[in-house]
């Protein structure tokens, strides 16, 4: 079976050492992957994962990638850890995104004992995994044995979090707390560790860097265990200036008839406020009568 290359959007990306990578992978990618400035593992994306508070906005974006040739994008996963059952406000996303993967349900559900290790440090110490460690988990529900990590790097440097400027106009207004919550810190380094080393220890699997460099390679070993003879080059493409390097804000339409993310949608368009007023002053009406 194939490697699996997961990509996180740390500055150790733009690190690789691109004659570690396996013969023969499978990409993962996660949330604005797309900000890069270079194509850093190429266009091809088996799986891009995203977040249900952005959902409206992040599938718009990775649709249009896809249509517009800047990334093949395969299979894209909604990064999920409850049921949907328990959870109101997941609720129905199928029926406007029906290709999406629901990352839950297909896959971490499958990991039975990993899924009660999330459950219980979720409950009692209120730990949770990030993006990277998700697509990981993910990775080994799906079959993937040889897993190489770029680009994870736990936020441990909050000045440089990022292999790109996120600061971008529309994910600013998409998202505007993240400066603080990256700065204030958000993720748990050493919870991300311990769930990594849970999923080796149980499930057979293999963990190491392409980046030897990173903080990462720190506490899991640099060894590869499936490389033959990976004597080809891997050719960094620089994104051309037209390409997207912000997250997309679809059309009104799309806020009013899901209800997805209203907050963004009044925030971001005085107009649209404007106007959602206007519909649920009309549907007052409409009750009332």
């Amino acid at each position: 079976m194939k490697s699996a290359v997961v990509a996180g959007n740390g500055s150790s990306l733009a690190e690789i050492d691109y004659s570690l990578l396996p013969d023969d992978y499978d990409v993962f990618r996660c949330n604005q992957f797309y900000f890069e400035d270079k194509y850093f593992l190429g266009k091809k994306v088996k799986y891009a994962f995203l977040n249900f508070s952005v959902i409206l906005e992040q599938y718009f974006t990775y649709k249009t990638l896809d249509t517009n040739n800047e990334y093949s994008i395969e299979n894209i996963v909604i990064s999920r850890l409850a049921e949907a059952s328990t959870d109101k406000k997941y609720q129905g996303f199928k029926y406007y995104f029906p290709d999406i993967k629901d990352g839950y349900d297909l896959y971490i559900s499958k990991l039975e004992l990993f899924n009660c290790f999330l459950k219980f440090n979720n409950l009692y110490k209120g730990n949770y995994i990030t993006s990277g460690v998700y697509m990981v988990a993910v990775a080994v529900a799906l079959g993937y044995k040889n897993i190489y990590i770029a680009g994870i790097d736990f936020y441990e440097d909050s000045n440089n979090s990022y292999v790109f400027n996120h600061q971008k106009s529309n994910f600013i207004k998409v998202f505007p707390k993240i400066k603080r919550l990256v700065k204030n810190g958000i993720h748990n380094k050493n919870f991300d560790i311990e769930a990594l080393r849970f999923l080796e220890e149980n499930y057979d699997i293999n963990i190491v860097s392409l980046c030897p460099k990173s903080s990462f390679s720190k506490y899991f070993p640099c060894t590869y265990p499936d490389i033959k003879d990976n004597s080809k080059e891997f050719v960094i493409v620089e994104k051309p200036y037209e390409a997207i390097k912000d997250i997309l804000i679809p059309i009104e339409r799309a806020y009013l008839i899901t209800g997805y993310n209203i907050s963004i949608f009044k925030r971001i368009n005085s107009k649209a406020r404007r106007y959602f007023k206007s519909l649920l002053h009309q549907l007052v009406l409409f009750i009332k009568f």
